[in-house]
């Protein structure tokens, strides 16, 4: 889809959102007003389903469009790296992978950008993506049924700020401007320090944000565990201590289930702050020193004399590379929460058909259960197949960006020599 059909496509996809929320909130109303004795009161509720799978079937649609941005000469891998590079000098976070570019627009909202030849020549298009936070919000509210609408709405809103940022930083960054292989040596060196200070930032922030989305799942699940103690404990006390003179005080009641659950919790969330905070706000400060550094080496004034070069920021970051590797391979539900949903999703039918089967285990309906039981185990083959494919993909991402790493400095470093050399 060309470029200048973006805002059509917004266009079309806002009124057809307007007629489904309309049919959604009339079928809302007639479930909700309807009398249960009315005709057709059993077949009304699919006018409610019906848009919701409508809304479900735009919010997949609006994801998966893409468009074009314009033609260039250069080959596609060319055309990537140099836009990657005056990208990363505008110190945007880029991801380079196997599917192209993926650049962070806002908070939530990224865009991929794509480039394949087609007769002789680079296409330049791209299309709506999200960070890790902002994929989950939208798949948490498009399955909260009534918040589908919501979800449809900030994605169509997520493709008009992609197509705005395409239009106004990509499409400058791609057209008549000068090649980084035109450059000299030292504009060549200083281009290799300025993308690896870009990408270890990339890599600290990312490791920061799974290492602090940890944190705030842990004091959600010391919450959560807090509150069934503290439920059982106090209901504990009228079932245990009859007859006691507690048992007649319902707030020493209250006050002694309260001591039982900061008891619980206390060692808990020592641990996430001591240590899971205490990692997240490490890599933070790994992502400020390096943002620092990348804003000097990008800005008019150069850097101080007596701060510690570039390359020697890069080599010490290159000994915590590993560690946020790892921080954001084990965060998975984080970094990939489609990949997440559809193990959960697996998971549960495995768990639901196994149920079910053992539900039926004396209605001497041998077929139906050996068929329930057979669903229940394919489900959870693929539910295992599926997490193996997803933790070989994160080990061998995570092997060649350590690889990608220790390449780039080796590859400043001969370049550096050279240069001197040749002075």
């Amino acid at each position: 889809m060309k470029h200048e059909n973006a805002r059509k496509a917004v266009l079309i996809l806002a009124t057809v959102l307007v007629v489904l929320v309309i049919l959604f909130g009339y079928g809302a109303l007639l479930i909700y007003s309807d009398h249960p004795d009315e005709p057709n009161f059993v077949l009304r509720p699919g006018l409610l389903y019906l848009s919701y799978f409508g809304l479900v079937a735009l919010f997949l649609v609006s994801i998966s469009l893409s468009y074009e941005l314009t033609t260039v000469d250069a080959n596609p891998k060319t055309a990537l790296a140099d836009l990657a590079h005056r990208l990363r000098v505008s110190r945007y976070r880029v991801k380079e992978d196997s599917k192209g570019l993926k650049v962070q627009v806002t908070s939530s909202t990224a865009i991929r950008i794509i480039a394949k030849e087609t007769r002789g020549r680079t296409v330049i298009g791209y299309k709506l993506d999200q960070t890790p936070s902002g994929w989950t919000a939208l798949i948490i509210l498009l399955f909260m049924f009534y918040l589908a609408i919501v979800t449809v709405v900030l994605t169509i809103y997520a493709i008009w700020v992609v197509q705005r940022f395409a239009q106004n930083a990509v499409l400058p960054r791609v057209v008549g401007v000068k090649r980084t292989a035109e450059e000299g040596p030292s504009d060549v060196i200083k281009s290799t320090l300025v993308d690896g200070l870009s990408e270890g930032y990339r890599l600290a922030s990312e490791a920061y944000e799974a290492q602090y989305s940890n944190y705030q799942d842990g004091i959600l699940a010391v919450m959560t565990g807090g509150l069934f103690v503290w439920f059982l404990s106090f209901m504990s006390f009228f079932v245990l201590i009859r007859g006691h003179s507690l048992y007649e005080d319902v707030e020493g009641s209250l006050v002694a289930s309260i001591i039982v659950t900061l008891l619980f919790s206390l060692l808990p969330m020592v641990y996430l702050t001591r240590k899971v905070k205490i990692k997240a706000l490490e890599f933070r400060s790994w992502s400020d020193k390096l943002l620092a550094r990348l804003q000097q080496e990008t800005g008019v004034e150069p850097p101080k004399e007596d701060q510690t070069s570039a390359f020697e920021l890069l080599a010490k970051a290159s000994k915590e590379t590993p560690k946020w590797m790892k921080v954001m391979r084990r965060a998975g539900l984080f970094t990939d929460p489609w990949t997440w949903f559809a193990i959960f999703m697996l998971a549960y039918v495995a768990f639901q058909l196994i149920l079910a089967g053992i539900a039926t285990w004396y209605s001497n309906n041998l077929i139906l259960q050996a068929t329930l039981f057979a669903g229940g185990i394919v489900a959870a083959f693929c539910c295992f197949l599926l997490y193996r494919r997803w933790i070989t993909k994160a080990r061998e991402e995570e092997t060649t960006t350590i690889t990608n790493w220790e390449a780039r400095l080796r590859t400043v470093r001969e370049k550096m020599q050279r240069h001197l050399e040749e002075l």
